[in-house]
């Protein structure tokens, strides 16, 4: 566990190999082939908890939520071993391949008191557990930017 009672994310702490979830993605993308199923471990809960938010919010159940979260991560990992997969913060690179994942399966419900980029951050934040830093770096925003649209949608939940 982390401080502050959370268990280790994609991304934040040391995982028990003393390697970060970046550090082990950038083992993957170099070929190192022992670090591939410690990095899906790593990786897997995050996405799956990132998938069963979204897919809850338009009906889906945990079943199909954890399969979008396994087809996402073959994509994450398939992203590492291309050329191009280093070229950006591997928070990034895995939530947006998540996200992408995510939008392709489930609709978006018009009828949502909050905008797509405030119910990511409140999923991200919440659910995920990841620090507005962290939050920031996957969704390409500044931490203030992320602090922000989190109490926007707050505020906005509270009002509805």
């Amino acid at each position: 566990m982390t401080a502050g009672g959370r268990a280790p994310v994609v991304g934040a702490g040391r995982t028990s190999s003393n390697f970060t979830a970046c550090d082990l993605a950038w083992s993957v993308a170099a070929g190192d082939a022992a670090a591939l199923p410690v990095l899906l471990r790593e990786l897997h809960p995050a996405v799956s908890a990132y998938s069963r938010a979204r897919g809850k919010h338009v009906g889906y159940s945990f079943s199909d939520a954890d399969r979008l979260a396994l087809e996402a991560c073959r994509s994450i990992l398939t992203a590492l071993s291309a050329p191009s997969g280093a070229d950006r913060p591997f928070l990034r690179l895995a939530y947006s391949l998540a996200a992408e994942t995510a939008d392709t399966r489930f609709a978006v419900r018009r009828d949502a008191p909050l905008t797509r980029l405030q119910q990511d951050i409140l999923i991200l934040r919440t659910i995920v557990g990841l620090d507005p830093e962290q939050t920031a770096v996957a969704m390409a925003l500044t931490p203030r930017r992320v602090r922000v649209e989190q109490h926007a949608a707050l505020s906005s939940l509270r009002a509805a």
